[in-house]
């Protein structure tokens, strides 16, 4: 792979770096060559599945993303080969040059389960606090009925049963099992903190998308690229590089910490949903930027011929 440079202002690479360079985007976070049309075209002349194919320099103008910026922060970092610092430098440029459409992101609705849930949680937040409010008022303690919970399954059966509810054991056991997940959702402050920001006027929520396939790229890249140990799973140093490189690309929450308050566990409990989700529905949940393309070209890889669409 020929060296990748950088100035303020652009970067410098050539096809042979893109082809080389494209199994990790794709495979990773759904970036295809497809990204990178208008940059092929405009640095060779060509059409860019012609172009691909050949040996060319690419010219790749940078708005808002900083390569000195990137360097100083991944340039030494252990956890990065020479290949994967470029790959993340590729990812990074198009995630802070905008080079994806945030509606089409959103049409795969990769994180529209987490949002249901945590919008869920909050509700049942508000609902224990009042509960629990409810049992500690003496004059109607003995008048309250035990907690009826209906249960509805997949099958479409509904059945409606009691459970008392002594000493609020139950909300206890369903804090236990299931705060750990809403780091951000510990109390019925929190959840009309939450339930309110979920109004129209809501803000941050398009980049907080992008977060989620980020996260998981670069946790799945550098464990299938054999980057860090299988134990621990996920390493301090690797929840720090997650932070970092999504801070850098704007992308990092503003519900885990924007004011600087890093901790790794903020990011090992969204690792841990999104590889729960995998695990149960399929490679179709792995969250990633749809794919673009320019046409099928040829693309040698490995000493392997094969017809790519990208």
């Amino acid at each position: 792979m020929n060296e990748l440079t950088g100035s303020k202002g652009s970067l410098i690479t050539d096809t042979q770096s893109l082809r080389e360079i494209a199994p990790l985007l794709e495979n990773y976070f759904g970036i295809t060559l497809g990204y990178f049309t208008n940059e092929i075209e405009l640095s060779t002349g060509k059409h860019a599945a012609k172009a691909i194919r050949e040996d060319h320099g690419i010219y790749l103008p940078t708005n808002r993303f900083d390569y000195q910026d990137y360097m100083e922060l991944f340039g030494q970092t252990s956890l990065l080969t020479d290949r994967l610092r470029e790959a993340l430098l590729f990812v990074a440029y198009i995630i802070m040059d905008r080079k994806f459409n945030e509606e089409d992101l959103y049409e795969q609705g990769y994180w529209e389960d987490w949002n249901t849930y945590k919008g869920e949680w909050a509700k049942l937040m508000l609902f224990m606090e009042h509960m629990e409010q409810r049992a500690s008022i003496p004059v109607k303690k003995e008048e309250l009925s035990p907690t009826s919970i209906t249960f509805r399954a997949d099958n479409g059966i509904i059945e409606k049963t009691t459970i008392p509810n002594t000493d609020n054991w139950l909300f206890r056991l369903i804090r236990k099992e299931l705060a750990d997940y809403f780091p951000d959702i510990q109390t019925a402050e929190d959840a009309l903190l939450e339930l309110n920001r979920r109004k129209p006027s809501a803000g941050a929520k398009r980049m907080n998308a992008v977060y989620t396939i980020i996260e998981y790229g670069i946790y799945r890249m550098l464990h299938e690229e054999n980057a860090i140990p299988e134990k621990p799973d996920t390493p301090n140093e690797l929840c720090a590089l997650i932070h970092d490189f999504t801070r850098l690309t704007g992308c990092y929450p503003t519900n885990k910490g924007w004011d600087g308050n890093y901790s790794p566990d903020l990011i090992r409990v969204g690792l841990q949903y999104t590889g729960k989700a995998v695990r149960k529905i399929g490679e179709k949940r792995i969250p990633k930027f749809p794919p673009v393309g320019f046409g099928t070209v040829h693309i040698v890889t490995d000493n392997i011929i094969r017809d790519e669409f990208f």
